[in-house]
């Protein structure tokens, strides 16, 4: 029996320019689980799943899918996990129907059971009404979803969904979040990566945190905010924030301001103080941004 869906010991990949994507890499994914890789671009997540789905080839130590190797196995891996890239694209001249049919006749599937599992998977996600639709004419969402109807149309044991929420708005990403957790409820494995603080917490069994190609952490959501567990955030929000409250380092975080404070003195204080400038507050209790800035610095686009 395999105990783990996916397990690597000390792998590591070095570009051809030199780039050390990742270093020494260990991890294990238990089946049937939502299984989140979370950093920031250029992290090394990428070039972590692509390893796993057998598209790369690592420069030294072990991977292992369902007990395969990726490297003297990638046959057998290949017929037991689907894909759906990072920013992948729909062929805009064709339909939901027929790129979802392609994916299954290619998987294996005859004529009639391929139609069949087709209106399964659209119906599941909420795609049977725009079936025929041009996917040029279809929103970002629904576009999305139709790359993740190719991938679950396979059946596959294993799905690797690298950003696959990117570019889609607020509405559209909670109903692919939906979407994942009812694939993981058909007792599928998910990997998923992201950088999406709030993706990884609303949706993760587990989380991998990797900062510059190694593991800084892992657990469940629970574990990883205990690192925090003491912390107390304040959101600070007007303008000037930042110099009239530069004693307390509030940090600017998509137009509000943030202030970590570790105990309750702290905390009557720092309100104290933005409450004379006049400033809207909330204090809200550590989440999994914290648990990040902690251990890797603050966030950047690379």
């Amino acid at each position: 029996m395999v105990n783990y869906v996916v397990e690597t010991r000390g792998l590591t990949k070095v570009y051809s320019n030199g780039v050390e994507a990742l270093k020494g890499v260990n991890i294990r994914i238990r089946v049937g689980e939502i299984h989140t890789l979370l950093g920031r671009n250029g992290a090394g997540k990428t070039t972590f799943i692509r390893i796993i789905a057998t598209q790369l080839i690592p420069t030294s130590g072990e991977a292992y899918v369902y007990g395969y190797d990726v490297v003297k196995d990638a046959d057998r891996i290949r017929s037991k996990v689907a894909v759906v890239p990072q920013e992948g694209k729909t062929y805009n001249f064709t339909t939901p129907w027929h790129e979802v049919y392609l994916a299954a006749r290619i998987w294996g599937y005859g004529r009639v059971e391929a139609r069949k599992k087709v209106e399964e998977v659209l119906k599941r996600l909420e795609l049977w009404e725009h079936r025929n639709k041009l996917c040029i004419q279809l929103s970002g969402g629904l576009r999305q979803r139709t790359l993740l109807a190719r991938a679950l149309v396979t059946d596959a044991e294993l799905l690797i969904l690298d950003e696959p929420t990117i570019g889609v708005d607020p509405l559209g990403r909670r109903r692919i979040w939906d979407f994942i957790r009812e694939i993981r409820d058909l007792g599928k494995t998910i990997i998923l990566t992201t950088h999406y603080m709030d993706e990884a917490e609303e949706i993760s069994d587990r989380v991998t945190i990797i900062d510059s190609g190694r593991i800084v952490a892992e657990g469940t959501i629970e574990e990883l905010l205990s690192i925090v567990r003491n912390g107390i955030k304040i959101h600070v929000y007007g303008d000037d924030v930042g110099e009239r409250l530069g004693n307390w380092s509030p940090r600017n975080v998509d137009g509000r301001w943030i202030i970590n404070v570790s105990n309750e003195e702290e905390l009557i204080d720092a309100v104290r103080d933005a409450l004379r400038y006049g400033y809207r507050v909330t204090i809200k209790p550590p989440d999994l941004e914290d648990v990040f800035i902690s251990l890797v610095g603050e966030m950047y686009e690379e």
